[in-house]
């Protein structure tokens, strides 16, 4: 129940204004976003140890992927959507588009019997939330979840478990994901895949 409450709070910063975020010397505003919840500010450790967050991906439209090498429907889905990656790391404007793995193992030893960290696609980055802290805040409650974030920091919407990547649907939903980088706007996304 609790973080009902905090999403409230944040829905509320956003409609009531916009919200400075501060990213280096470079100060970036979210808009107000209408109807759409701000990301939940993160950091989490790489595989090497670096922390990395919201923060460092604003500006850019990412995705937030939540899975675990004990999730059996997460396993055969982290090659689709590594696969979904590699065929988007940017958009026809050049601006790069961001894929985010966030594993809920409790340590990279069991994150790496899935997904192999030192041959990932360069737009891609691993992040460990070994309590699952992160997870909670975002409100995701059965894995695998994967998030759609815009370049202002706003959850444009959420996909409940494993999606067809590397089929039309994810077709779809890479030529989506491209025009929302580039435009800022999307015609429509398709809906999820039903499991």
């Amino acid at each position: 129940m609790k973080w009902w409450v905090i999403g409230a709070a944040a829905l509320v910063a956003v409609i009531g204004g916009a919200i400075v975020w501060r990213s280096g010397p470079k100060t970036v505003v979210l808009k107000e976003i209408p109807g759409l919840r701000v990301v939940p500010e993160f950091k989490l450790p790489n595989p090497q140890g670096k922390l990395e967050g919201s923060q460092d991906y604003l500006g850019k439209v990412y995705l937030v992927h939540f899975w675990a090498a004990w999730c059996a429907p997460c396993v055969p889905e982290v090659p689709e959507f590594l696969n979904a990656a590699s065929k988007l790391p940017k958009d026809k404007d050049g601006n790069p588009i961001r894929w985010i793995l966030i594993s809920q193992d409790d340590s990279w030893e069991k994150a790496r019997k899935v997904l192999k960290d030192d041959a990932l696609p360069e737009n891609v980055r691993a992040l460990l939330d070994a309590k699952a802290q992160v997870s909670d805040t975002f409100g995701s409650y059965q894995f695998p979840e994967t998030y759609l974030v815009t370049r202002e920091g706003g959850i444009l919407t959420k996909w409940i478990g494993s999606q067809e990547w590397g089929g039309a649907w994810g077709d779809k939903v890479l030529a989506e994901i491209e025009e929302l980088s580039r435009t800022g706007r999307l015609t429509q996304l398709p809906p999820p895949v039903q499991e």
